[in-house]
């Protein structure tokens, strides 16, 4: 199986793609073999300051530093379970010696396999708000559904200044799930790799696309071809 590459932007996200990876092997191989990957993570700082200035070019070139760094580790693809870094995966796929797989068309692709006709977008406010899903969604016919600015300030609050520093506080949740639960969706676009660490369908009461767990099960998909 092909060695994966894989750039933590937050350790959560990056962790919980991980060990899908191994969950998902696990259900194929009763001998639990799964394919070797190597992680990296730079300090979440200069990720965050990229994002805050939306300076994507300047969030790929630390990117591809990390891909570099993967690259001499032996991996032989590239996955970044986040979904904010995406506004610049043109200019990752570009400039990288290496294939990286683009979150983004996984997503959309399985909404399209559900055959979902309206899919609201969670994930930070840059996600939400800023296209990322939008245009490719109604490329398929999908009608995006996004939160109104009080959600989205909640949303982005409670990924920022909770899940990602592990200080996550019911309330918040609790809050959250009612903006959520008032959405006129099909399903909900789980379009921050963090957000499955306190929702899922079953905690929401909809259909849901876990992008992390869904990247997990791609590139494990990946690793097998020859």
């Amino acid at each position: 199986m092909k060695h994966i590459g894989i750039v933590d932007i937050t350790t959560i996200g990056a962790c919980i793609c991980a060990n899908a990876i191994v969950a998902e092997a696990a259900k194929e191989d009763l001998l639990g073999r799964h394919p070797e990957f190597t992680m990296h993570a730079f300090s979440f700082y200069r990720y965050k300051e990229l994002v805050v200035k939306q300076n994507w070019s300047g969030l790929a070139d630390v990117i591809l530093e990390s891909i570099a760094i993967l690259k001499n580790a032996g991996a032989e693809f590239i996955i970044i379970p986040s979904n904010t870094p995406h506004y610049a995966i043109e200019i990752i796929q570009n400039k990288s010696p290496l294939l990286v797989i683009n979150l983004v068309d996984v997503v959309v692709d399985e909404c399209c396999n559900r055959n979902y006709k309206q899919v609201a977008i969670l994930g930070t406010k840059f996600t939400m708000q800023g296209g990322l899903y939008e245009k490719p969604l109604r490329e398929k016919k999908i009608m995006p559904v996004i939160p109104d600015e009080r959600a989205c300030e909640r949303i982005n609050d409670l990924i920022m200044n909770e899940i990602i520093p592990s200080k996550v506080s019911p309330d918040t949740v609790e809050k959250v799930k009612k903006d959520i639960k008032q959405l006129n969706c099909d399903a909900v676009i789980l379009g921050c790799t963090e957000l499955p660490e306190v929702y899922d369908e079953k905690k929401l009461g909809l259909p849901v696309i876990d992008t992390t767990r869904l990247l997990a099960c791609k590139a494990l998909e990946f690793s097998k071809r020859i």
